[in-house]
């Protein structure tokens, strides 16, 4: 399988690691050794490494995954008592300036800021309403929300802040991690293109070794054109409906779903979370959406039985 993504560098280096293994068979007494007495071992490391970065980058997006999936339990839950609060304020107190003060609720997705204003500004008003002397006519304080009170917000809000605090540093972290791995790819691919080289110079032309050699790369020529995707949040099954186009290339093998989870789509953290055959335009998930507000990024990658492939544009997700 040539290199096409992230997620190829172990299955490509492991074919190569094969062949080696062949090759210095063939070759007795004299095994392969590359320039700067880098040999099969060498490789062998070298591929130890990354598999160890690989783990470390899943680690990473797992934990990133389970902070954004905890954000958005809680966010979604809090902005339900947001919601209560406004309409209870403007139900009990129409007309006073407890009313007029009662801000927009943030929007499903919206960014951590934005709920801190909210929750600050409600946490204040909350306590005004509760303290203020005396208390509007007709109305006997504390306020409370069907059994839930100030002190239960204010918890909730304390709750809210610390996942979206915690999920900075796991924002942080995931990209510090695929930083570390990224720096490790391009070594390892520049010894797999020397290692072919060398091997075409060792044995004579349409020797088998030549002819069985990995492909480090998608072949020279044709990718193929990109299909247009569309997707929405289906209320009724509760998952996400992706729908795209049909590819007319006659090399078509697949259709991958990829998708990423958090703020935009990143190619060097995308994930596969489905393969759609030729004839299959469709596809749902519930990936990462656990709440209303989550949110995923997908593309649809069109993929050829040569290895060459081509992503679409990325569509977001929000769940309703």
């Amino acid at each position: 399988m040539p290199i096409n993504g992230p997620g190829d560098y172990l299955s490509t280096t492991d074919a190569i690691l094969a062949h080696w293994t062949l090759v210095n068979t063939a070759l007795g007494a004299t095994p392969l050794v590359l320039s700067g007495a880098y040999a099969l071992a060498t490789l062998q490391t070298d591929r130890t490494a990354l598999a160890t970065q690989i783990t470390a980058v899943t680690n990473a997006a797992n934990n990133l995954q389970a902070g954004i999936q905890d954000r958005d339990l809680k966010r979604a839950a809090i902005r339900e008592k947001i919601r209560q609060f406004g309409s209870t304020v403007k139900g009990l107190l129409p007309g006073s300036i407890y009313a007029a003060m009662v801000d927009p609720i943030p929007r499903k997705d919206g960014p951590s800021k934005a709920y801190f204003t909210a929750l600050d500004d409600i946490a204040g008003l909350w306590n005004r309403i509760n303290t203020d002397a005396p208390p509007p006519a007709g109305f006997t304080p504390p306020l409370i929300l069907s059994g839930y009170t100030r002190a239960n917000f204010v918890t909730d809000q304390t709750a809210l802040n610390t996942a979206f605090t915690a999920l900075a540093a796991l924002n942080a972290n995931n990209e510090f991690t695929r930083k570390q791995r990224d720096l490790l790819f391009a070594p390892i691919k520049a010894r797999l293109v020397q290692y072919r080289t060398t091997v075409t110079g060792r044995f004579p032309a349409g020797h088998p070794l030549i002819a069985s050699l990995p492909a480090i790369s998608p072949r020279r020529g044709r990718t193929p054109d990109a299909v247009s995707v569309s997707g929405m949040w289906d209320n009724a099954l509760l998952k996400a409906r992706i729908t795209h186009a049909a590819s007319a290339d006659p090399d078509l093998a697949s259709y991958s779903i990829r998708a990423c989870f958090g703020d935009t789509y990143r190619t060097n953290e995308e994930v596969v979370i489905g393969t759609n055959p030729p004839g299959t335009l469709a596809f749902l998930t519930d990936e990462g959406l656990v709440a209303s507000g989550s949110t995923i990024f997908i593309k649809v990658y069109v993929v050829l039985t040569t290895g060459n492939e081509k992503g679409s544009r990325a569509i977001k997700i929000v769940r309703a």
